[in-house]
């Protein structure tokens, strides 16, 4: 573990974690999530960054537009347990995977909890990716972090449930997969964990989803991925959620999913977040870069 990953736990752990276990609105934890990506999150000066709306029939959802990349699309879908976080909070980890990999990323805005409660968030990710394909973009990589890793690999189980044109690759950064929140991760590193406060996730998933928790659009590790594309998994050992995303490999894998799963030492939830300030997190952008460039995607 580096220096400026023993570092940037100590930062979490001491100010975000407490944090979020202390604000109660989610209107306040937007605002705090809003200015602190303002001053310490911005995109490279000069990245192209533009608002659109993607419409598909009556529906539409608000995008940024982000880099313009000639090797496929990336339709990106941010964090911030369904309750916080925007297509703006997220530009700059967009951009850096947009500019990585060649591909001009779509970081859409899906509607909110508790003002939008399940199922509005995978009903605007599935717009979204009607969208693209109306406009008939191909190659397509679908990826997210935390809840939006959740909201991804859901959008793969209804995109392949309905028989539309398939991604080319999926990647989760420490997804949100099981909305019963009975993984044991949960127990075992509620101490241990960096930024989420254990104590509250139940309370947070309610106000995003009450009941049926095991709808494979709320918890895609209850889904269906025979035939699915290759998925890039990532999680660090200390995490609450980590169980989440080694079941989720497990599940894909068992249904001949390709899964390249990334797996580190006292990593803190969505470290790739951190690119160019953690020598960890610019390593798995790396390995995603690798993934990425793989031909048989």
């Amino acid at each position: 573990m580096s220096i400026r990953l023993a570092l940037t736990n100590f930062l979490l752990r001491n100010i975000e974690r407490r944090a979020l276990a202390r604000i109660k609105e989610p209107v306040k934890i937007r605002r705090r999530m809003e200015l602190q990506t303002r001053l310490f999150f911005r995109p490279k000066r000069g990245t192209p960054i533009t608002r659109e709306a993607l419409a598909h029939g009556q529906s539409s959802v608000s995008a940024l537009k982000i880099s313009n990349g000639n090797q496929g699309v990336l339709l990106y879908l941010h964090g911030g347990a369904y309750i916080f976080g925007s297509a703006k909070t997220h530009r700059r980890f967009a951009a850096k995977l947009a500019a990585d990999n060649a591909l001009t990323a779509y970081s859409v805005d899906y509607r909110l909890a508790p003002e939008h409660p399940f199922p509005a968030a995978i009903d605007d990710a599935l717009t979204a990716y009607q969208a693209l394909l109306g406009r008939g973009v191909k190659n397509i990589t679908i990826a997210g972090d935390s809840a939006g890793g959740g909201l991804a690999l859901a959008l793969l189980h209804i995109i392949l449930a309905k028989g539309f044109p398939k991604p080319r690759a999926v990647v989760a950064f420490s997804p949100l997969t099981d909305q019963t929140m009975q993984s044991q991760s949960l127990k075992d590193n509620a101490k241990s964990e960096a930024m989420l406060p254990a104590e509250r996730m139940g309370e947070v998933r309610d106000m995003y989803i009450t009941a049926d928790f095991k709808n494979p659009l709320a918890s895609p590790l209850f889904g269906d991925f025979k035939n699915a594309p290759p998925v890039f998994l990532c999680v660090g050992t200390t995490e609450i959620l980590r169980d989440d995303t080694l079941a989720m490999a497990a599940k894909l894998r068992a249904q001949n999913v390709p899964v390249t799963l990334e797996i580190l030492e006292n990593a803190p939830h969505v470290w790739p977040f951190f690119h160019g300030r953690l020598p960890e997190a610019d390593a798995t952008l790396k390995k995603v870069q690798t993934f990425l460039s793989q031909p048989t995607l």
